[in-house]
């Protein structure tokens, strides 16, 4: 949404530790949950599975994305997020729309930036929604290039699965930080 160097003094935010917590292991759920480790994993197609569209920027007439950006709670030009009721069916429609002309790490920390704040249920633009996303897409996108660099969670996986893996995270996050919070 908003570009950190956008945010003033006032405005900052930092998130408790129990609060850090959580939002660590809510993406590390998801990511293992989905099957980050596996060969062929797309995080594009885990997030559509959850009912949301993506779309690139290259895809919508240039006046449509002005009109996208005005009614986006967004300030961040890079990535937004909408989520609207459509008037016949009443059915939730939630849409990510990303910036296709940046690196494919870029992307990805853009889309799960933006999924972040779908999965939070933000609603509107303040400094502690960005904190949550900035942190949801930083793991994210760190698991995801950790593993296609050194396929750490493919070693964890034949060493006991996914699950052991979260539980080793969450293990190590009450050790080192105490048990407030930490529980999901």
């Amino acid at each position: 949404m908003k570009d950190n160097s956008e945010t003033t003094e006032e405005e900052s935010y930092v998130l408790p530790s129990w609060r850090v917590n959580q939002i660590i292991l809510i993406a590390v759920r998801f990511l293992t949950d989905e099957g980050y480790y596996e060969d062929g994993f797309d995080y594009q197609k885990a997030i559509q599975n959850k009912g949301i569209l993506l779309k690139a920027y290259s895809a919508f007439k240039p006046e449509n994305l002005l009109e996208l950006q005005k009614i986006s709670l967004s300030l961040w030009k890079e990535g937004l997020c909408l989520v609207a009721t459509d008037s016949e069916t009443q059915q939730v429609c939630r849409m990510i729309a990303y910036n296709d002309s940046k690196t494919a790490a870029e992307i990805m920390q853009i889309i799960f930036h933006e999924y972040g704040h779908i999965l939070f249920g933000h609603t509107e633009q303040c400094p502690n929604a960005e904190a949550e996303a900035i942190l949801f897409s930083a793991i994210a996108t760190f698991l995801m290039i950790a593993e296609q660099q050194f396929h750490i969670g493919q070693l964890v996986a034949k060493d006991g699965g996914g699950e052991r893996f979260f539980e080793g995270i969450k293990a190590g996050l009450m050790e080192n930080f105490g048990t407030q919070g930490v529980m999901l």
